[in-house]
């Protein structure tokens, strides 16, 4: 089936007039109508918007090709995943290592305050407090 063919049968199983079917799309009636007799094409973004509108992919609206149906892929369980990720990330090393790395960050952390509050108490002794 050719596209203006096409795009009359979905706007009548839809329920459009072209009027209506225009006023959704931005464009106006005879537009509508040129498409479906064939005169002239809707651009991409058109052509998108229709496709969204009637709920199909661009392949069956413009090349009429029907999807094929997806392959499902069996996904691993839950209880599967956790015992993955524990026996790969949490380990005692990795805890061990995270451990290490929040007491660095907390002793870098603690001598920039440090830093600050001497910093600011120099200041307010040269200074003066600020007002």
């Amino acid at each position: 089936m050719e596209f203006n063919n096409k795009l009359y049968e979905l706007r009548k199983q839809k329920g459009l007039s072209q009027e209506e079917l225009a006023n959704r799309l931005n464009v106006s009636r005879q537009t509508v109508s040129k498409w479906e007799v064939g005169d002239s094409t809707p651009d991409m973004e058109k052509l998108i918007a229709m496709s969204d509108l009637f709920g199909i992919s661009l392949d069956e609206l413009i090349l009429n090709k029907t999807p094929e149906p997806a392959q499902t892929v069996q996904a691993p369980a839950q209880s599967e995943l956790y015992k993955d990720i524990k026996e790969k990330v949490l380990t005692d090393e990795n805890k061990k290592k995270a451990k290490k790395g929040a007491k660095i960050a907390l002793i870098i952390l603690g001598a920039i305050l440090a830093i600050d509050v001497i910093s600011f108490a120099v200041y307010v002794a040269i200074n003066g407090f600020p007002k």
